[in-house]
């Protein structure tokens, strides 16, 4: 029977790099077990998710399924509804009509990942398409195709039909730009009915320039190439208001279209606010090991933890080279205190940062070193190529991007709808 429990709640960067780093620290030691909660029984890598929404690569091709990758860890497909730090438990159920399942833990990691944070605006939860998940990234790809085959049938309404504004202009924003710009105006070429002048990509950001993570030059760059590829950049502007055809800007401005796309921010997951620990910013706040201040045998990382930079004073910004290098850490401190090691608190310098702005095309800064256009879009394609967990994944990204240098992206709508039946008894596929 093992003597202590191990139990991650969340498999994205931050979980699952725990997992696999305890796995090697405990590969032959029968004193722990490990357990990993999901609500989905796969790892999707994220940093890929605007290029499979554009139609570059397969939807199955940057997920990778969990129990594939995990050799001893014990997996669990669940969704976690509360924590009970007092008694060590965390309560969990695979579906709603499923029995509530109890999994005690010596030890907890939290790395839940984060939400869409729509800062409170009027609207934007309900009428706005986030772009978090696989799902999210699937529906995107569907409607932007929806709209493009309204559009050819109601051209009268092309001018709202064919409008997508994207709401951010971080890292994410820019790449979901560059990448939806592509796909819709390479898409155009197959709708006789559509004129390419009625198309219109708009990229709005709150704060003064795009992509405030990386440096000026490179910020400037992006904005450029994007301008020149016919998307509308709004800086020192913010939306006040989203309703189901329209939003309004700061400036006063009403603009009308059926497709607006939320980038803006990440707020924590709702299931920290109900956890009984000191928390920054909504964040479990940590020490330098990594472990929840004032109480012992808790863990975080990820969007999940405010982890202090001694050196900076600043957080740790929530990315997933940083996600990575936070599990390993605390795996190695949770694997100190059974002999294996010592405790070191966390601490990690960025390489760089890295953005695809569209076709062959992107910014990167490396180890101090500045790339732009078609090199750092190849820097950006290697790296993230080597990141991608299991080989055959790799290999069908390597493929998928092989081909789409010489076919054009399939514009065939991935609907999940079940046989319709109609109510004359014929029935037909949808």
């Amino acid at each position: 029977m093992p003597q202590s429990r191990i139990v991650i709640a969340g498999g994205g960067f931050a979980g699952l790099y725990t997992a696999l780093e305890l796995e090697k620290l405990f590969k032959r030691d029968d004193r722990v077990s490990i357990t990993l909660l999901n609500h989905e029984n796969f790892f999707l890598f994220t940093p890929m998710l605007p290029e499979t929404g554009a139609g570059s690569i397969g939807t199955r091709h940057i997920v990778s399924p969990l129990r594939k990758l995990l050799r001893r860890t014990r997996f669990a497909e669940v969704e976690i509804e509360r924590i009970d730090l007092n008694s060590r438990v965390v309560f969990a159920r695979h579906s709603l009509t499923a029995s509530a399942r109890e999994f005690p833990y010596d030890h907890l990691v939290l790395t839940l990942g984060g939400v869409t944070n729509y800062f409170g605006i009027e609207g934007a939860a309900e009428h706005s398409l986030p772009f978090k998940t696989l799902g999210d990234a699937i529906f995107v790809r569907n409607h932007t195709i929806d709209k493009l085959e309204e559009a050819a049938v109601e051209p009268e309404r092309a001018s709202e039909l064919l409008t997508f504004a994207i709401v951010g202009g971080g890292l994410t924003g820019v790449e979901i730009s560059g990448a939806l710009n592509d796909f819709v105006r390479e898409a155009a070429r197959f709708y006789p009915e559509i004129k390419r002048d009625q198309i219109r990509l708009m990229l709005v950001e709150a704060g003064p320039r795009l992509m405030p993570e990386m440096k000026e030059e490179l910020a400037a760059f992006a904005e450029r190439v994007l301008i020149a590829r016919g998307v509308d950049v709004r800086t020192n502007t913010a939306v006040t208001k989203v309703e189901a055809t329209a939003f309004e800007l700061s400036t006063g401005e009403r603009i009308s279209t059926g497709t607006l796309i939320w980038a803006a921010g990440v707020a924590p997951n709702p299931l920290i606010a109900s956890l009984e620990v000191p928390k920054e910013r909504g964040r479990i706040r940590v020490n330098e090991f990594l472990e929840a201040e004032g109480a012992p045998g808790v863990w975080a990382a990820g969007d999940s933890a405010f982890i202090l930079d001694a050196e900076t004073g600043k957080p740790y910004p929530p990315t997933a080279q940083h996600a990575i290098r936070e599990g390993k850490r605390l795996a190695r401190n949770i694997a100190a205190g059974f002999g294996a090691g010592a405790r070191r608190p966390f601490t990690y310098r960025a390489i760089g940062q890295m953005a695809i702005v569209g076709e062959r095309t992107g910014v990167a800064d490396v180890m101090g070193f500045q790339f732009s256009g078609f090199v750092a879009w190849f820097l950006w394609r290697t790296y993230y190529l080597m990141r991608v967990p299991l080989l055959e994944k790799r290999l069908r990204v390597m493929m998928d991007w092989t081909l789409d240098l010489f076919f054009k992206r399939d514009i065939v709508q991935l609907a999940v709808s079940r046989e319709r039946r109609l109510v004359s008894g014929s029935r037909r596929s949808t």
